[in-house]
């Protein structure tokens, strides 16, 4: 075999043409902060072929191992249309992309031009997604929660763990399989942590001005008969207690002021006794790069997760339909405290959420009821069947 045939394969077989040996590029030259790590990994030259920089250590990489690296992303979710397109009278039923174009759809890997066009120059493959005619991982999510959030919704409250298949057609995932699927989304990015003992959270509770409230039983989880309402994790019937990390956001998630009706609000300091598990969905990592090998699998879940918190948290009325519209986020919160498991085996306690009516702000809802939450007197917390302590005195606002 020719040298030239053999190079040819070569580059077949690797997805690039290869770039002289001698051309190597340093960290400085990327934006995108997996292939700077890549690089550094394997620098071996002094001066970048690039930029010119200069080091008296070795700064830059072979440029040939950073375009297999770039291959290689792409390959994870683009593919040769050959493999994944299809013709019609000859054409493309997809129009295919060139690497230029994928990369333009990216968040920018490269601000010098020089690197782009080497990139491009050297990567001349067409491109199509992958997959091409079905949801992506993170699409197969999405339109998994979709269905289920129509499922429970609007057609079966209490039996959706029977599959039914033939009723959902987006593509995603069965509402009777959403909940394992969104428990193993949950582990796989690493949302359980540890809540710590003495962690402390605001509580408020609304009530009229000629009301006073200042024990744990008063403005601690509403007993049983007291929970004649629905809520974004509970549904009426079953109290949890919903926290706040502050004040302020305690307030603005439970008061809402009414004309003509004077009301007050007691806001309440707890602490809790010892460390629990919670699932936080406030903690959502960043979208893995498309070129950091060590965390393509997460990327899909990842994508997912930030559109289910946007869910999570979106601001609902209380109109009337919010018995229906919080349904949804009332059933995983069942699954996560009755179903789901931590890795070591545990349950959870818990789930950390965003405010939806303060930016920036944090809520809890915790398993805790009544009965578990006690005054904040001395050693409160070695009575093992207590939970959440009242500390401080409660304060008091009144809105005329």
């Amino acid at each position: 075999m020719g040298y030239a045939k053999e190079m040819m394969l070569r580059e077949l077989e690797q997805g690039f043409h290869s770039v002289s040996s001698a051309k190597v590029v340093c960290a400085k030259c990327f934006t995108d902060e997996a292939i700077q790590a890549f690089i550094r990994d394997r620098v071996s030259e002094r001066k970048c072929s690039y930029c010119g920089r200069r080091s008296k250590k070795p700064i830059a990489a072979p440029m040939n191992d950073v375009l297999g690296l770039i291959v290689e992303g792409l390959n994870h979710e683009y593919a040769d249309p050959i493999e994944e397109n299809a013709r019609d009278d000859g054409e493309w039923v997809i129009d295919p992309r060139d690497t230029a174009d994928v990369l333009a759809g990216m968040d920018t890997i490269t601000e010098n031009r020089d690197v782009f066009d080497e990139i491009v120059s050297s990567i001349t493959s067409d491109w199509v997604d992958r997959p091409l005619w079905g949801p992506s991982e993170g699409d197969f999510l999405r339109y998994g929660w979709d269905d289920f959030v129509e499922a429970v919704k609007y057609d079966r409250r209490y039996l959706f763990l029977m599959p039914k298949e033939d009723r959902y057609s987006s593509g995603g995932l069965t509402p009777d399989k959403m909940l394992d699927q969104l428990g193993e989304v949950i582990t796989q990015v690493g949302l359980v942590r540890t809540m710590n003992a003495g962690t402390r959270w605001y509580r408020a509770r609304v009530h009229g001005l000629a009301k006073k409230y200042t024990s744990a039983t008063d403005l601690g989880t509403a007993p049983r008969e007291a929970a004649l309402s629905s809520n974004r994790m509970s549904p009426l019937g079953i109290p949890m207690f919903y926290g706040a990390e502050n004040e302020a956001t305690a307030i603005a998630e439970t008061y809402a002021p009414k004309p003509g009706t004077p009301e007050a609000v007691t806001v309440a300091q707890f602490r809790t006794a010892r460390d629990a598990s919670v699932v936080d969905f406030t903690v959502l990592p960043k979208v893995p790069s498309l070129f950091d090998q060590e965390n393509w699998h997460r990327r899909g879940p990842i994508w997912f997760l930030r559109d289910f918190v946007e869910d999570l948290v979106r601001p609902i009325e209380k109109d009337g339909r919010e018995h229906v519209d919080y349904v949804p986020t009332q059933v995983v919160t069942e699954y996560l405290r009755h179903v789901f498991r931590t890795e070591t085996g545990h349950p959870v306690q818990g789930v950390i959420y965003r405010s939806a009516r303060t930016e920036g702000g944090k809520c809890c809802v915790l398993f805790v009821g009544n009965d578990e939450c006690c005054e904040g007197a001395p050693g409160w917390e070695n009575d093992q069947e207590k939970r959440l302590g009242l500390t401080g005195k409660p304060k008091r606002h009144e809105y005329p």
